[in-house]
């Protein structure tokens, strides 16, 4: 899977490290074994396995670190970007939308892209910075914290986007129901994104209670 493009990021290490041709191939070889993870947080492991061959560090070792680097870095980058980041700045994009026009999505792919090259820059410096001792860094560092605000930031920003559809539909601001409508909906999506509930499902049952709501309140 990532194999071949890890081992490409480390490849300049091979003449540099190991003097003879077989410690060079055995290199080779071992960052040729299956590997994968979010492609986000890659460079996390990149940086930590360059600074353990610098070590030189047993090959069995390496290998183990590696395999063992593939779950965490695979489940806490799929958290953090597909389902809280990514779909935080996606509703962002389109409240700028709703209110500026289409630049508002090509604010959202600015700022999304801006961070994920921060954040494999990042990796592979604090990957290195750490080396095997990285899984500190996986288990209660800058991740954990990102996940868990990126993940406050989609619930409000839900909640935002929900206030001003219903505003499109027609339910005008100053009605009384709206000021229970945000708060309340803020709260929900704070529940759906702490039980890690889908956040596509989210967004589509948003849009069902839109219609539902207005038909509700074109009674009073």
């Amino acid at each position: 899977m990532m194999a071949l493009g890890f081992l490409w990021i480390l490849k300049p290490l091979t003449r540099r490290l190991f003097p003879t041709v077989e410690e060079q191939g055995s290199f080779l070889k071992r960052h040729l074994l299956s590997f994968n993870a979010n492609p986000y947080l890659v460079n996390y492991a990149v940086g930590a396995v360059a600074r353990m061959e610098e070590q030189r560090s047993p090959e069995e070792q390496i290998v183990k670190f590696k395999s063992a680097l593939r779950g965490p870095l695979g489940a806490i980058g799929d958290r953090l970007i597909w389902q809280n980041l990514r779909p935080a700045l996606l509703i962002l994009g389109l409240i700028l939308a709703v209110t500026i026009g289409a630049v508002g999505a090509l604010i959202f792919w600015f700022i999304f892209n801006l961070y994920q090259t921060f954040l494999r820059a990042r990796g592979m410096i604090k990957g290195y910075e750490l080396g095997s001792e990285l899984s500190v860094e996986l288990t209660r560092g800058y991740l954990q914290k990102m996940t868990e605000w990126s993940s406050r930031l989609g619930a409000v920003l839900l909640g935002v986007i929900f206030v001003i559809k219903l505003g499109q539909l027609g339910i005008k601001s100053g009605h009384p129901g709206n000021i229970f409508l945000l708060p309340a909906f803020i709260l929900l999506s704070v529940f759906a994104f702490r039980k890690n509930v889908n956040p596509n499902y989210v967004i589509l049952i948003s849009l069902a209670l839109f219609l539902a709501i207005k038909a509700v309140m074109s009674f009073f």
